[in-house]
Parts: C-alpha cells; structure tokens; sequence
C-alpha cells in the first residue's frame, strides 16, 4: 500500500508548518488525531459537566484494546498510569532482589528505582555503541534475575533485537523488562513473541499524544503469582461502587494500578487513543499495519540523512545497520550546545545531549519521525555544512 505522508503531514502536524521539528526523541508535536480526542473530553466537561462518567470509561477500555493489539498482550494486562516512571514504580515489585543486568548507557527511568530499592545492578559495557546478545550473554552470572533494556537507547538510537533478548531470558529464567518510550507509536513491539515480561512506554514521544501518559504491561502468569502491591486506590478493587471503605480485595490484573487506583487520566488517554487511530488510518483501517508503515517510514529517513551527511566527516555515533536503527541520529561534537542554539534561530529544532560520564553537552540528536520528509533534511543538512568547522 501507498500511504500519502505529504497529507498525514500537512493534516496532522500543523508544528510542522513553520518549524522543522526533529526533537521526537525528547518530545513531539501532538497529532491533530490525538488533539481532537482530548478536546471532545474537555468540551464535554465544559458544556455538558461530569454526565459521561460511565461513556468515558467505556472509552478508556476501547483505547486500552487498541495498546493490547498494538502489543500483542490480554487487554487486562495493559495499565495506565501518567508516565514512564510511575510505571517503573509498579514493575520494582515484581522483581526478585537477585542481580539486574541494564545496557550501560540506558535511560535513567529504568534504572533510578531499582538503585534506590538496593538491588544490585550490573551495568554491560557497549561495544561500538552497540549490546550484541553474545555480550549480553556473557554478563549472565548465577546471581542474575532480572534483565532491563530500553527497545531503543535515547542517546544513539541503538534498537535492540528484544526476539534475541526474549530468548536468552526464557532459557535463563530471567525477567525481562523493556523500556519501550523511545520506540513505542512507531515500531512493533510484540510482548507474545519476544517473551518479554514487563514493559513501560509514555506517549509524549514517538506516539504524538503529549505529556501525561504512561503505558504498562505486566504478563499476566506474573501478576497471578504475587501479591498485589501497596500501590493501588478505590477503584482497583473488586465492586468499587459498594463504597466499602474496609474492601481491600484487588482486582488481580494490571488494570488496578490506572493512575494509581484513582480516577483515570481521561483527556491524556484518549489522547492516545487518537494516535493509534491515526495509526489505524495510515494502515488503511489495520493498526499493526499503520505501524509497520510508520516505522519503514522512520528507516528510510534516517537512510536519506546518513546518505546526505556522506563527506561530512561527522563522528556519527549511531548504529547505522537498517536491523539496529531507529528515529535517532546521533552526532558527537565538542560544540553541541552552540550548534543546536544556532539551528533553532533557523527555527530547526533537535536536542543538545549530555555525556552521562562528563556532564560536558557533547552529543547532537537528531530524531527523525514519520512527519518529517527529505525537505526537513534538505534543510537541516543545508545549515550543518554552514556549521561544518564548528563540528569537530
């Protein structure tokens, strides 16, 4: 199928009209899609008041089915809370307290929690930028329990192989969890078939549906097999509307921890909703198709920029094989931070990154979404050669 990305962009993304928007892997421009869901929630309320109690709850259920086909898990099994990090609070207590193996240049999120609880943490040194499984592999020790791994690492844009993971964790009897932020809206993620065990995502970044979202998945042979945790409310419980203040028997499955056990985050949900039916559009009514599109979109884009950047003599520290790539390209310089300020008085948007090790702002991120064309690029690479010998 031939999807039109010039009308997606022209429809959906008027931030695109007078901005050259490369900033997804930090956060992106809503869609119109995801826009429209959330205002026809805060029309509601504000001509109608609080009347669609029960509908919105309906609704919530709806774009729930939509994550749970997206991810290929059990509707019960997908949560939301309002971002990446609560999430992250939640799957803490399904962990057993042996070691975790994580990616050594892996997101904070993922890691913040565990650290503060006491576990032991073993970072696995990249090599090239890249976590081949052999290292991963290597890193397994008799003490390991528990794997953490982002689908696609924020700084270079690595996307792991999470099949190669799954597989190496089933055999191993190790939990795996993914941070999926940095690759959820825009590249499959098959929980089923990469046995993977917990997942967190938000929707601010490639997904196009804001701040206030977060996504979590926990199996549901995990839930059934340990107590519920001391994080959930009033409506996680069994009969919530019997008001019984004394009623603390849980509803075993993911769903008890929406925002908590509180009322839902209804305008940040439905929000997400409208992205997968954007998604849902762009796969000519077939979500995991759109998804599909989306991500070849993604690929190609980033070919074109590394194509164009051919002579530069960038040090490009982004995994450029097409099985490892992602929205992200990274590109190393001593002058991060001047540049960045340079192209956004061009109004061309891309994010200044930090080393974790020195603090020094040394990386230039570039993230390419499938609202961008070759024009953006065209565009972004036109005022690189200008800034040429300031990139060393």
């Amino acid at each position: 199928m031939t999807v039109d990305w010039e009308n997606i962009r022209n429809e959906e993304f008027p931030a695109t009209n007078k901005k050259i928007q490369l900033k997804s892997g930090g956060g992106s421009p809503i869609s119109k899609s995801a826009y429209e869901a959330a205002k026809k929630y805060y029309d509601d309320m504000l001509y109608y008041g609080d009347v669609f109690w029960i509908e919105n709850l309906e609704k919530v259920e709806e774009v729930r089915s939509k994550i749970a086909k997206y991810l290929n898990s059990k509707r019960h099994e997908v949560g939301f809370l309002i971002n990446s990090s609560s999430c992250m609070k939640v799957v803490l207590h399904y962990l057993d307290h042996g070691e975790v193996l994580y990616p050594e240049q892996e997101f904070p999120t993922s890691i913040h929690d565990m650290k503060r609880a006491g576990m032991k943490l073993r970072p696995i040194i990249p090599v090239d930028n890249r976590y081949p499984i052999s290292e991963i592999e290597r890193a397994i020790s008799n003490n390991t329990s528990s794997f953490i791994t982002s689908h696609i690492q924020y700084l270079t844009g690595y996307r792991q192989n999470l099949e190669d993971t799954g597989r190496l964790c089933k055999s191993n009897n190790i939990t795996q969890i993914v941070n999926a932020t940095q690759s959820f809206g825009v590249f499959p993620i098959d929980v089923t078939k990469c046995e993977i065990d917990l997942l967190i995502a938000s929707g601010l970044k490639w997904a196009c549906a804001g701040y206030g979202i977060g996504i979590l998945y926990i199996k549901e042979e995990l839930v059934n097999g340990r107590e519920m945790p001391n994080l959930t409310g009033w409506l996680s419980v069994e009969d919530p509307y019997k008001m019984d203040p004394l009623n603390i028997k849980v509803k075993k499955n993911t769903r008890a921890f929406d925002a908590l056990g509180g009322a839902p985050h209804f305008p940040q949900i439905f929000a997400l909703g409208g992205s997968m039916n954007l998604l849902e559009r762009i796969g000519d009514g077939e979500l995991k198709e759109g998804v599909m599109q989306v991500s070849s979109r993604i690929i190609e884009l980033t070919k074109y920029l590394d194509e164009q950047l051919n002579g530069f003599n960038f040090n490009i520290i982004t995994p450029l094989e097409r099985e490892h790539r992602s929205g992200i390209f990274t590109i190393k310089t001593s002058n991060a931070q001047k540049i960045a300020e340079k192209l956004e008085q061009k109004k061309i948007y891309i994010s200044c990154r930090r080393d974790p090790k020195t603090g020094e702002k040394a990386y230039l991120r570039i993230s390419l979404n499938f609202y961008n064309n070759t024009r953006d690029i065209d565009t972004l690479i036109e005022e690189l050669g200008r800034l040429r010998h300031d990139i060393s």
